[in-house]
């Protein structure tokens, strides 16, 4: 019986990883949310039709880069490029110690190779607090 309650303990720590999944404010966005697994990766979801897909996965983290006043941010600039562009993403998410709340921010850049011109997107994120 002990041996029982051990194993099923350990079961469950193996699969509880800190992670943080933000949604994003406006609903009709084709960047839907991400996803930040504590010091592994983040990654930003979009919509491909009807179906959302992971679709950029950075194997890093964003540092803390300031702690006070009630609130730590978190910040990171990550870039991806292809054939058609070069992305940049500028990530942050601030954790408000009052509320218990995260709030995220992603300002992508996509700077394309052909004669297109350059997008900016500026979308805002909050966590799913349960009732």
């Amino acid at each position: 019986m002990k041996n029982t309650i051990i194993l099923t303990f350990l079961v469950f720590c193996f699969q509880a990883n800190a992670q943080l999944k933000f949604w994003n404010k406006d609903a009709g966005s084709n960047m839907p949310k991400f996803e930040v697994e504590y010091q592994t990766k983040t990654t930003i979801f979009m919509k491909v039709g009807y179906d959302v897909k992971p679709l950029y996965v950075f194997n890093k983290t964003a540092p803390q880069v300031y702690n006070g006043d009630g609130r730590t941010k978190y910040q990171m600039t990550v870039e991806t490029s292809d054939n058609i562009a070069k992305r940049k993403f500028e990530i942050s998410y601030t954790f408000y110690r009052q509320t218990n709340q995260y709030l995220g921010y992603i300002k992508a850049t996509y700077m394309y190779k052909d004669k297109r011109p350059t997008k900016v997107f500026e979308e805002y994120f909050e966590t799913v607090i349960n009732p």
